[in-house]
């Protein structure tokens, strides 16, 4: 406690600045780690491995950081190359790991990407060329794409709306659970029920919330 009474606030958010700041800075070495790998396998053809770190660098990268837009720019490349090289498989390895790699940097309100849009598209195209499985018997080639490209548009993700208020209605729940802790109860243990009322409250709206977050997300 300050000589106010007030909580260290200035001291708690230098502490959170520092973990944001080392978090931030773990990425980017990260993704520059892995990117300097994937270029070095690039370079002697190793589509591979290639494709697989440029993948864990998309996974490392910050959501406007440099090592995105050179990663999804790597394995829109290595997709291209291995393609013109006659290597099919690596270029579907390449697609899928660009679209796997900035699935997972997705947030609840992520707007349109034009590179997974792009990559979706030439996957459904590169499964339309590719040796048709016996499901597909009789299929054109442009029915199988358009189909596949439709599967690749079904997502299992949260709903924006309802995962929002499951992570607001967490937050709320135990900051609101802090605060009866802190100011709910005298010295000796017993409830001051003016103080204790807000937080009560806020902790079973924050709760609720939290629970119609989980069943409808």
């Amino acid at each position: 406690m300050s000589a106010t009474g007030k909580p260290e606030w200035g001291l708690a958010a230098l502490v959170i600045l520092a973990v944001l700041a080392l978090v931030g800075w773990r990425l980017v070495s990260e993704g520059r780690a892995e990117l300097a790998k994937a270029a070095t396998h690039h370079e002697v053809g190793q589509v591979t491995r290639a494709s697989e770190h440029y993948r864990r660098s998309l996974r490392w990268s910050l959501p406007f950081g440099p090592t995105r837009a050179e990663a999804i720019g790597g394995l829109e490349s290595l997709a291209r190359s291995a393609e013109a090289d006659g290597d099919r498989a690596g270029a579907l390895l390449a697609w899928r790991s660009l679209l796997g790699g900035l699935a997972a940097r997705r947030f609840l309100y992520s707007p349109a990407n034009p590179s997974r849009e792009r990559a979706k598209d030439e996957l459904a195209r590169l499964v339309a060329l590719d040796e048709k499985a016996a499901i597909d018997a009789g299929l054109s080639p442009e029915r199988v794409g358009a189909e596949h490209r439709d599967l690749l548009d079904r997502e299992a993700s949260p709903d924006p709306l309802w995962g929002t208020f499951l992570l607001v209605g967490f937050a709320l729940w135990i900051v609101s659970l802090v605060l009866l802790i802190r100011r709910g109860f005298d010295p000796r243990g017993r409830p001051r029920w003016p103080e204790a009322r807000t937080p009560i409250w806020g902790a079973l709206v924050g709760f609720a919330s939290f629970v119609l977050g989980l069943i409808f997300a």
